[in-house]
């Protein structure tokens, strides 16, 4: 069935899950699948000595294709779990003989480009005639990032074309990293206001100082051993030489990986760390089963280490000592919307021409919010050819894609959370602590400040002295939901 020239073997009859046989699973360059085709022609041109199972090459094959392993292991027959374990051990092995970290997320950006340079200095031939079209000589559509340096394993990083302001927190990041050597740094903000493209932007310019960066998403919540196994094998990929056997135990993984920190320089960022904590109390607490994600953040900030982790976050997690206290290696920004003159300069990124006055009534509407800013300049110029006042005479502001962003954050609320909002959303101005206790329900009272600290941490009120307020795009959302 295979090609003498493809060094595939057989897999090994010894996985008790198999249910097909994978023999009859990976045809030979199918004619008419151009990206199967290339699949097999960059695997053979860069790993020409690789044995790989005939299972490795379905995962491998099917990967390329953009499948999940679960959709893999439905195709195959074979057990969700073994699939995954068939992956992490094909992209370490890859690693190892290519000299560059490969993960499901990278590795087909990376492959492709490692090609390109290989056909770029040999007599490399052509792709099929079926494939010109699509030639691995164009960039992957999602190459946002600029692979500067083979040290950079950039996983599911969002390419960020539009980018306005924060040039001072920029600089205050980078100083905090390069300079102060903060083992430990924490962007927190509402949804849409633009921690993941702050973090890009920032990462890009410093990604040069670093042994290794990495750059992971737990949007999907993963399993926290699978997410170990998996920084540990793209920064052995990266800065050891050979590999090695990883340990069985979460402990002994996450000791690992402080040596690993402590050994090299190495800057990673985990994004969307509020998917592991838990909604409908108190900010900051961990979901059932990932626990050992808080267990990680406070034995980085307490170990002593050469390198930086940031996450991202809607949410500050508790039982962390996040502070600007400069005695702690750990910092933490709180980011809002766009300034008045980011914003303007934003809406007419975005695509829309108005007055000064209408585009910063908006960035004020919608407190600079970056996504909701996009959103509302696609509805001005789809539905009211770009007549900002009439979009404001509907007094329609909280609507779709921004309402269901708020919404999430919402539903993640405490009951006594949500009453202290709705009695903010009705005062004018900033409100004090006794106005609040005036207008919440006695029963909870003595849990009122532990509420007004779960909101800060979850970024919907601000501070100001002794008088607390609320976001403007909050409190617009929290009038219309609750008809104030």
């Amino acid at each position: 069935m295979y090609n003498s020239t493809y060094n595939f073997v057989h897999e090994e009859a010894s996985n008790p899950t198999k249910v097909a046989d994978p023999l009859h699973l990976v045809p030979l360059l199918p004619q008419g699948q151009p990206e199967t085709e290339q699949a097999y022609l960059i695997l053979q041109r860069l790993f020409p000595h690789a044995e790989l199972s005939n299972i490795q090459t379905t995962v491998f094959l099917q990967a390329w294709q953009g499948k999940t392993y679960q959709q893999i292991a439905q195709s195959t027959g074979y057990d969700a779990d073994y699939i995954k374990d068939v992956g992490h051990k094909l992209w370490r092995k890859l690693s190892a003989s290519l000299g560059e970290s490969l993960s499901k997320h990278n590795f087909c950006s990376i492959l492709r480009r490692r090609f390109q340079q290989l056909e770029d200095t040999t007599s490399v031939r052509p792709l099929p005639s079926d494939s010109n079209a699509r030639s691995v000589r164009s960039q992957p559509p999602n190459s946002g990032i600029s692979y500067s340096s083979h040290s950079c394993d950039w996983g599911e990083a969002a390419a960020v074309p539009v980018f306005e302001g924060r040039q001072f927190v920029i600089t205050q990041l980078k100083r905090w990293i390069l300079e102060d050597h903060n083992r430990l740094i924490g962007i927190f903000g509402l949804g849409g206001v633009g921690k993941t493209a702050l973090a890009v932007k920032c990462v890009e310019q410093i990604q040069h100082q670093f042994d290794c960066v990495i750059w992971r998403s737990l949007r999907d919540q993963p399993d926290f051993d699978n997410l170990m196994s998996d920084l540990l094998y793209s920064i052995i990929a990266i800065v050891e030489q050979d590999p090695i056997d990883l340990p069985e135990t979460i402990q002994d993984k996450v000791t690992l990986l402080l040596s690993l920190l402590n050994q090299h320089r190495c800057l990673l960022i985990l994004d969307d760390w509020f998917s592991v904590l838990q909604g409908d109390e108190l900010a900051g607490s961990y979901q059932t089963g990932c626990e050992p994600y808080g267990l990680l953040l406070r034995r980085i900030s307490e170990s002593r280490h050469q390198s930086c982790v940031l996450i991202t976050s809607r949410e500050q997690p508790a039982g962390l000592a996040f502070t600007d206290n400069h005695a702690f290696p750990i910092r933490t920004l709180y980011l809002d919307g766009l300034d008045v003159h980011s914003g303007r300069a934003a809406l007419k990124t975005f695509g829309l021409e108005s007055s000064q006055e209408y585009y910063d009534l908006l960035v004020q509407r919608y407190t600079g919010n970056p996504y909701a800013l996009r959103v509302v300049v696609k509805t001005i110029v789809d539905f009211f050819a770009e007549d900002v006042p009439q979009f404001l005479q509907r007094d329609e502001l909280i609507y779709g894609d921004i309402r269901r962003l708020l919404h999430q954050q919402f539903c993640r609320l405490s009951k006594l959370e949500t009453a202290i909002l709705k009695s903010l959303a009705n005062l004018d101005t900033p409100g004090s602590l006794t106005d609040i206790a005036q207008d919440v329900f006695l029963e909870q009272s003595d849990l009122l400040l532990d509420a007004l600290e779960s909101l800060h941490r979850r970024s919907f009120i601000r501070k100001q002295n002794s008088c607390i307020s609320v976001p403007q795009i909050l409190k617009e959302y929290i009038r219309a939901s609750y008809e104030l």
